[in-house]
């Protein structure tokens, strides 16, 4: 073509929570993760192995003329606010009437976004754009394999791809697929669409990881790759496990093959893949231990290098846990092990505190517990030792997210009765030993450490370890999925309800 093709990309992420108490309001975006326009995209994500690293490598290789407005994302919470939402949404919808018209439009979204007043936030937005730029206008899409997707999205996208990989150390990939495909559809070389298909469950596919080399989300992956190759007409197929603490009606696992031209294939592939993640729903690669139990392997004497891997999974940001769960502390604290390290217990007075004293100044502090009355334990009183301030950046090196920025806010390492804590402004999940290291730690030295994580942290700190292990220390990031009042997520419903399908045929997967 003897003109650049003009495309339109933006991204909105966010992964929530319904029954976390912190919302992600405009000024949580500002503070936690951030709100990029125009030229700032860019200069954060290229030369990333991003979904915007991808973007940006494609429109440098293929010419073109690439419009980016936008990319807004924090920490996971509570359910973006409407003002927050509505605000982002007319940065988009201006600066794409502005510009129209395009060639291609892709979006960059995480598919687990709540929105207070909004039954479906994602299929919400792909609306909008889809008003302004008309039925044939490519629009594709990247999500993050723990979305909850609705049918919306399959009527609204051409093209959709998604990480096959937890930890996601394949965003890149996903993003070029998408992006390719969109190359060709604006090419004129292929029409595509997408099938969809889900069950009535959740907690399927064991939250997607692959990490293990075994479980559901490796099989189900194995099987779509077979139906790509075996069929040219099936273009790509998203998977995802979805988000369980969302109480949203599509939350829970679903399948999207992009297509061209066989619509009873397309749909014939996406019925049998998500009846694969219906048989294996209750297959899980991982174990959640007592902090008794945790406390009783970290005192057993290291037989091989590297430290012991401790995740807080039920208090980890990355789930929307509140950050500063103080349960596994205390216990740690209490039982006097050489060589641990804590990362990190988020408390932005404990830190202000601390970095008014200065180091190597003797603090007293009330620290963490105070987000949550149940969810985040009780503050503890302690003496800190302060070691190490700094101003919590870190560029992540591991093979998750590659390049990108981590921010803890303000924050200072200190050492409670031997225990080493980083402290943070910010709720910060752990998942790149870069975070240890702008604090003087070195985690392969290390004997224990605890980070506030579920499944990141294992691409980086899981080779260097000698065990990995989870604790379930009393945080909102719980697997005990009746304590919550779901109110809006369709029902029947496994595992709430254990008759789930009696009302739901095996062929009774929910089509676009």
């Amino acid at each position: 073509m003897s003109e650049s093709l003009k495309v339109f990309c933006a991204g909105l992420m966010h992964e929530s929570h319904s029954f976390c108490p912190i919302p992600a309001d405009l000024a949580t975006f500002k503070s936690t993760g951030g709100i990029l326009v125009g030229d700032e995209v860019r200069s954060e994500f290229h030369g990333t192995r991003s979904e915007l690293g991808a973007i940006f490598d494609l429109s440098d290789r293929l010419g073109w003329s690439l419009l980016h407005p936008l990319f807004a994302h924090t920490v996971p919470s509570g359910p973006v606010t409407a003002e927050a939402f509505e605000y982002f949404s007319a940065i988009i919808e201006k600066e794409l009437v502005s510009n129209l018209p395009v060639d291609g439009v892709i979006l960059v979204l995480h598919g687990a976004m709540l929105v207070d007043g909004l039954d479906d936030a994602e299929g919400e937005l792909l609306r909008r754009v889809r008003a302004l730029i008309g039925p044939e206008t490519p629009i594709a899409v990247t999500f993050d394999l723990h979305g909850n997707i609705g049918t919306a999205v399959a009527e609204q996208a051409n093209i959709v791809s998604s990480y096959r990989t937890t930890p996601h150390v394949d965003q890149y990939e996903a993003a070029l697929r998408a992006g390719e495909l969109l190359q060709r559809t604006m090419a004129g070389e292929i029409n595509p669409r997408v099938a969809y298909a889900q069950l009535p469950m959740f907690d399927a596919l064991d939250m997607g990881r692959t990490i293990a080399g075994h479980g559901p989300m490796g099989g189900i992956n194995r099987l779509a790759a077979q139906e790509i190759e075996n069929h040219p007409s099936i273009l790509d197929i998203a998977i995802h496990a979805g988000f369980d603490w969302a109480d949203k009606y599509s939350t829970g696992p679903s399948v999207l093959v992009t297509y061209d031209g066989d619509e009873t294939l397309a749909q014939s592939v996406a019925d049998q893949l998500i009846e694969y993640a219906w048989q294996t729903k209750a297959e899980k690669t991982v174990d959640m231990l007592g902090i008794d139990e945790v406390i009783r392997i970290a005192r057993e004497p290291a037989t091989s290098k590297g430290p012991l891997l401790i995740g807080d999974f039920t208090d980890c940001p990355g789930g929307a846990g509140m950050g500063d769960n103080t349960n596994m502390l205390k216990a740690l604290i209490e039982a006097r092990i050489e060589g641990v390290v804590v990362a990190s217990i988020a408390d932005p007075a404990a830190v202000e505190k601390c970095l008014a004293a200065g180091v190597n100044t003797i603090v007293e502090l009330e620290l963490g517990g105070r987000l949550h009355a149940v969810y985040s334990g009780s503050p503890l009183h302690v003496t800190a030792r302060v070691l190490t301030v700094s101003d919590g950046v870190a560029f992540r090196a591991g093979p998750y997210f590659t390049g990108t920025r981590t921010y803890f806010g303000p924050s200072c390492l200190v050492d409670i009765e031997g225990v080493r804590v980083i402290i943070a402004t910010e709720r910060e999940q752990i998942d790149d030993r870069a975070q240890l290291r702008i604090f003087g730690i070195d985690p392969d030295e290390e004997n224990i450490l605890v980070c506030k994580a579920v499944n990141h942290f294992r691409a980086d700190f899981e080779p260097i370890s000698r065990r990995l292990i989870y604790v379930d220390s009393g945080g909102v990031v719980s697997r005990n999925f009746k304590q919550f009042a779901y109110r809006k997520i369709r029902r029947p419903i496994w595992p709430l309800d254990a008759d789930a399908r009696a009302e739901n045929p095996a062929s009774e997967a929910r089509r676009a």
